[in-house]
């Protein structure tokens, strides 16, 4: 029974023509709506220390944590409370996402610490450079809170830039729990 239906499936592949894209509009479409993927990272978070995304300033920013939940680009289970869990940064610094390729982007999303009794404000800058070293600012703020998702126009993105103009309620720093940026029709 396997030897006939393995027959069957070479015969199917080898008698099949193939279309070359020359002789089809679909294939054509189909090349086009592959290569948009790739670029929109398959549409899915492409601020994943797995997908080659890294913090390139991280001299200049702390981390709270062991080495499992102290990043905000880790897909781990969430370990968040006093002292673990969240990356810091100073009034006047960045945290700068260097990405393994140029994508096109449109929506960013970023959570703030908010795991304890004080609603903190959080004074917030987010900048994209664009694939001709343009920086753009699509975000600022000065009472982020919690989970904030960020909608711009689809731009080629190779870094994003996020800036502590001036701290938190509380305090004069910046904590990010998780961070991701992806296309989104």
């Amino acid at each position: 029974m396997n030897t006939v239906l393995s027959v069957l499936l070479l015969h199917s592949f080898f008698a099949t023509p193939t279309l070359s894209c020359n002789q089809s509009c679909f294939c054509k479409t189909y090349q086009t709506l592959k290569v948009r993927s790739t670029l929109r990272g398959q549409y899915k978070n492409i601020l994943q220390e797995q997908k080659g995304a890294l913090i390139s300033n991280k001299k200049q920013v702390g981390f709270a944590g062991n080495q499992f939940n102290r990043s905000p680009l880790r897909s781990e289970v969430y370990d968040v409370g006093s002292g673990k869990g969240y990356t810091i940064s100073s009034i006047g610094q960045f945290v700068i996402i260097d990405l393994p390729q140029i994508y096109e982007i449109n929506t960013i999303k970023f959570w703030v610490y908010d795991r304890d009794i004080n609603l903190r404000t959080f004074d917030i800058k987010v900048q994209v450079q664009n694939s001709q070293g343009l920086i753009q600012l699509i975000y600022e703020d000065t009472v982020a809170t919690s989970i904030t998702k960020i909608k711009f126009s689809d731009t080629f993105v190779k870094q994003i830039l996020f800036y502590d103009n001036n701290g938190s309620s509380l305090n004069q720093y910046l904590h990010f729990v998780n961070l991701q940026a992806y296309f989104e029709f």
